[in-house]
């Protein structure tokens, strides 16, 4: 597992964001992840997980896991907000990324200099509030300016596998927001579903962006680009999108707010 530092912690109040620096506190997030996607949201774990109640898999000892700790609760309970961040250089140790069990990453691979993916994402409800998002964040901007990082991707999820539930939003993401071919992530064949549901004419942007999950409206206001197709993930009952930001579009104002100067 990794644990160097990479950047100095950032604290605000009782609340503190930074990288798991031992075994124990991967193992509170994989807990905190299993209590959100399986406990909360219905995911279908296998044996191991369900018998551990932790959500683990092979990529988890190549990541750095980003954690919001929170000082005022128990020792070995503090960990409320957990990203898990893939850089190219420690995905080599495992082959490839987790996005690409879903999506043909094959575009993004080829882009130079340093990427990352993006994901298992989760906070605890009470914590689910704009100071904590924008907390990980910061953690988030520390991390890609310490490693110099130049496109960050993963996948962002709607709840729910019905098609036509999301049908408005997914082609207001595809008619708004659709990556340029060059670094365009594409849905696996066999798992291929069109995002293109509506005519552009018929979208109605306003509408179409308030449906949309907190975390892809977070991506989008990064200058986050979408892939082509969306994938419906029965087993953890989510229809999942993929997520493209070039870091050196970041939207002004996200910059000066998330990522800190290079010393």
């Amino acid at each position: 597992m990794l644990f160097e530092p990479v950047f100095e912690p950032i604290e605000a109040g009782n609340l503190t964001v930074r990288l798991a620096q031992s075994e124990a506190e991967v193992n509170a997030a994989q807990r905190l992840r299993y209590r959100i996607f399986c406990e909360e949201l219905g995911g279908a774990a296998n044996a191991e997980v369900q018998a551990q109640k932790r959500d683990f898999d092979k990529f988890d000892d190549v990541c750095h896991h980003l954690l919001v700790l929170d000082a005022n609760r128990p020792a070995g309970n503090r960990v409320v907000g957990t990203y898990r961040l893939l850089t190219r250089s420690n995905m080599l140790k495992v082959g490839s990324f987790y996005t690409e069990t879903e999506f043909d990453l094959s575009r993004i691979r080829d882009y130079p200099g340093e990427i990352l993916e993006l994901g298992r994402s989760c906070v605890e409800q009470p914590y689910r509030t704009k100071p904590v998002i924008q907390l990980l964040w910061s953690g988030i901007g520390s991390f890609i300016a310490s490693n110099d990082i130049k496109l960050m991707f993963g996948c962002a999820s709607f709840l729910g596998v019905n098609l036509n539930s999301h049908k408005h939003a997914l082609s207001y993401l595809y008619h708004y927001h659709l990556a340029p071919e060059g670094i365009r992530p594409r849905a696996l064949d066999g798992q291929y579903v069109d995002m293109n549901l509506m005519p552009k004419e018929e979208v109605v942007p306003r509408a179409a962006l308030a449906a949309l999950p907190t975390l892809i409206k977070g991506y989008l206001r990064l200058g986050g680009l979408i892939g082509d197709g969306a994938v419906l993930d029965y087993a953890y009952n989510t229809c999942d999108v993929s997520i493209v930001v070039q870091t050196d579009v970041i939207h002004d104002k996200y910059v000066q707010r998330y990522v800190p100067e290079s010393s």
